[in-house]
């Protein structure tokens, strides 16, 4: 259990599983800890999510001026234009995540994931580039919920030595992020965890399985190409029934690939939430060299620039 920040860190439920707590409390410490903390809403069930939702309703909705004047705040280093903008938009996060629900994790848990990737938008959001904020938001959003649906799903077919393995590579990772200031390489995370190579590859290698279906734009690292949608809060049924065509589309053109290229195109991209990899750190964990990762990436990726189904799909993005 742990206390969190104001109302969009993690609801703290007896209904979580054990591992998954864990993996939350971890990652709330790493993503919340430049947010003021408060003690947070404990009590179970309905009654708890009820007191959640008329504290969140409080905070106002933002104007699109309000949250230009904030983003440029948060850039600069301001924690209480950062709980600002992340506590106002807070209803989002539970739109989004009651459309998961069929997946078999507790409401609560989903607005909790949900909550972490709002904060991460929070962060990066660019008010220069002319959309709202929710916009952009709502990518991060699903991404979180997405992946720890995910994670639930993979931990429970997980032997537990896995699962704790798993929670101390993603611990040991946050901590040298930290320290280091940026993503530390396969050598400095097995050096520091004391571990041997075959093992954190196998961590890493079950770590990546999710695949995410949200690719960044080739010319805005931190912009997926869903963030350039309109608020799909206001999105209707067709819309939505097209979005997940389109995505259905994606697993299906993937596919085309042998199950190594996919793995490879995974790593060295991210999906799935874990960070992108470069070809060196791919190449020691499958164990091929840095330039059969190069050439494969490089003929996968003209494979999928070549079929007609792609150019297709880039024409309604």
């Amino acid at each position: 259990m742990v206390e969190t920040s104001v109302v969009y860190a993690r609801l703290v439920f007896s209904n979580m599983s054990m591992e998954l707590c864990l993996l939350v409390t971890q990652k709330i410490a790493f993503y919340m800890k430049d947010i003021k903390i408060e003690r947070s809403i404990t009590r179970r069930g309905e009654d708890s999510l009820a007191r959640y939702l008329k504290e969140i309703s409080r905070f106002p909705l933002l104007k699109v001026e309000e949250e230009v004047i904030l983003a440029k705040k948060i850039s600069t280093g301001d924690k209480a234009a950062l709980e600002k903008l992340v506590n106002c938009n807070l209803r989002f996060v539970v739109s989004v995540a009651k459309k998961y629900e069929i997946e078999g994790m507790p409401l609560v848990d989903l607005i909790s994931e949900g909550n972490i990737g709002l904060v991460k938008a929070a962060k990066r959001f660019d008010e220069s580039r002319g959309f709202k904020f929710i916009s952009y938001a709502v990518w991060w959003i699903r991404q979180a919920i997405m992946y720890s649906i995910g994670i639930h799903k993979r931990m429970i077919r997980l032997p537990m030595n896995q699962v704790c393995g798993i929670m101390d590579l993603w611990k040991s990772e946050g901590l040298l992020e930290q320290r280091l200031q940026r993503s530390p390489t396969l050598e400095e995370l097995t050096e520091f965890m004391g571990l041997p190579d075959d093992r954190l590859r196998d961590y890493l290698s079950n770590s990546a399985d999710v695949f995410s279906l949200d690719l960044p734009l080739e010319d805005a690292e931190d912009t997926p190409r869903m963030a350039m949608m309109t608020d799909p809060m206001a999105m209707s049924p067709d819309a939505n029934l097209e979005q997940e065509a389109f995505q259905i589309n994606i697993q299906r053109i993937m596919n085309v690939l042998s199950p190594r290229d996919q793995h490879i195109l995974r790593l060295a991209y991210g999906m799935g939430g874990g960070r992108p990899l470069p070809n060196e750190d791919i190449s020691n964990l499958l164990g091929l060299s840095s330039e059969t990762i190069r050439r494969a990436k490089q003929k996968a990726l003209f494979k999928l620039r070549e079929m007609k189904e792609v150019k297709t799909m880039l024409q309604y993005l």
